[in-house]
């Protein structure tokens, strides 16, 4: 049994479990979210919403399956995607009508794999070392063993190495050679892959998600599908730019890409009880994170590449079938990694606070410098589910903003993004510059942020808001781009009020 477990942890990378089980809970999640939108809309409606679809699939001896609260819908919605006619128009670009909701599906997928979900695990096995390496080398040694470790792992120590005799071989009875082994304790990283730049990378992947808006837009030769896709570009430009300095405060804290890292800073906390969280040190850029993110996966009110009462559905109009569900698709997984990457840049990630006083794997114990690493499975699983309860909680507020806000004007959204959000965000940026700066090494252990610094960094958001609200009764508006006109000649050239109306 140890041998079997031993060819298992050498031969299968860590990561390829987690491959199968984060993209499948992924994509069951993103199902599940288009439920739990229509639950949202009524919820804000006052109404019920679905609750009648269960999964008898209409036959009698399963009809203990039948409602389930309308559990059953997401499959329904799946079965009438995939049952529809694939129409395509006569005059569209074959090739780049179908490689738009590819290239959409693809890079959502993409980004989802360097999300942190559950820490670092540490894990010892014990690996056979050639015969060649000079074992009273522990240099040597340890680049032995991590050859002989599956990639995505790091050897941290190794113990005495000792011989394995040999063993005779049943079939033609001949005996195997001994074999030098040791003892190893290694990590691995709870995510299918780890990337130093993993914040970047993320912004990076999810960028190119407009590309197939663009593309999908322009090959399906419809002037408001065109239209939606320029509205998307013009959306993109402007809202990456503030996107980026909210996140480049956060890189600026704490000096890393690495959102394993960015993690692993936060999970302390100030005078004892108090979460080191960045929402508490930063609320204005996780705002503006929040409203950028909003904007990047064109969600309500920041719709308006698709504003159906003004261009049919935008660049999807032309789509169906399995063709709009990847499209569709594609929007709830992007919004699944934006909320993640919000949780882990401003909600501690998998950091539920005070948990750990009742349980203290879930603090690691394991390394003093880095509370992520643990060396209980269990701990990254519970972990991961904490992370993703935070997310439906950000899910749940992109929905909830849907059916509250009306949808912007385009000249609202501009303005939006170039007179507010790009100015807030570089003073915030200014100021965690200056902090960084003038607090060095003084309450910075382990690259930490001190409670001299907390408060000076929540001070400065503070007064910014202060100066928001002042400056949005003072400074005067915009000048009104769709002012009403007076027309001559038209009974709608004023509006009759009643006799003695003023």
């Amino acid at each position: 049994m140890n041998e079997a477990i031993e060819f298992v942890q050498s031969w299968i990378p860590p990561w390829f479990p987690l491959l199968f089980i984060i993209h499948l809970g992924v994509l069951g999640t993103v199902a599940y979210l288009i439920l739990l939108e229509r639950k949202v809309a009524s919820w804000a409606q006052d109404r019920l919403g679905p609750n009648r679809v269960g999964f008898d699939f209409g036959l009698p001896f399963l009809s203990f399956l039948r409602g389930m609260k309308g559990l059953g819908q997401p499959l329904a919605d799946g079965l009438k995607f995939i049952i529809k006619e694939d129409y395509r128009p006569k005059n569209v670009d074959r090739v780049l009508f179908t490689l738009a909701p590819i290239i959409m599906i693809v890079v959502i997928i993409i980004s989802i794999a360097v999300v942190p979900w559950g820490g670092i695990k540490q894990s010892t096995a014990t690996v056979a070392i050639p015969n060649t390496v000079n074992v009273d080398d522990k240099s040597a040694l340890m680049s032995a063993a991590q050859a002989a470790l599956p990639n995505g792992s790091q050897v941290v120590d190794v113990g005495t190495p000792t011989i394995r005799p040999g063993e005779v071989r049943m079939r033609d009875n001949t005996v195997a050679p001994a074999q030098t082994v040791v003892p190893v304790t290694y990590r691995w990283h709870f995510q299918i892959a780890n990337l130093d730049i993993g914040v970047l990378f993320i912004l990076a992947t999810l960028s190119l998600a407009v590309y197939g808006v663009v593309i999908g837009g322009w090959a399906s030769n419809n002037k408001y599908s065109f239209l939606g896709g320029l509205r998307a570009t013009a959306n993109m430009i402007s809202y990456e730019v503030p996107l980026g300095l909210a996140v480049l405060t956060v890189v600026v804290l704490f000096g890393t890409l690495d959102l394993t890292a960015i993690v692993d800073k936060q999970l302390h906390y100030w005078g004892g009880f108090i979460p080191a969280w960045n929402v508490f040190i930063h609320p204005l850029a996780f705002v503006m994170f929040l409203i950028c993110i909003h904007a990047e996966a064109n969600r309500a009110p920041f719709d308006l590449a698709e504003a159906e009462q003004e261009l049919v559905g935008g660049y999807h109009t032309e789509y169906s079938s399995m063709r709009f569900a990847m499209f569709f698709l594609a929007e709830y997984a992007g919004m699944v990694t934006t909320s993640v990457v919000c949780v882990a840049l401003f909600f501690g990630g998998w950091h539920l606070p005070w948990i750990e006083w009742a349980w203290p794997a879930l603090a690691g114990k394991v390394d003093p410098a880095s509370p992520a690493v643990t060396d209980s499975l269990l701990a990254c699983i519970v972990r991961a589910l904490i992370i993703f309860g935070k997310t439906v909680f950000i899910l749940f507020v992109f929905m909830w903003v849907r059916w509250s806000l009306p949808r912007f004007r385009f000249d609202q959204l501009m303005n939006l993004a170039w007179r507010a959000l790009i100015p807030i965000s570089l003073v915030i940026l200014l100021a965690t510059a200056v902090a960084v700066w003038w607090w060095g090494g003084e309450g910075r252990a382990f690259g930490r942020v001190g409670g001299k610094m907390a408060l000076f960094l929540l001070g400065v958001n503070v007064a910014c808001a202060a100066i928001i609200a002042v400056g949005s009764v003072v400074i005067p508006p915009a000048p009104e781009t769709n002012r009403r006109i007076r027309v001559a000649n038209s009974r709608f050239a004023g509006t009759p009020l009643p006799a003695g109306a003023n």
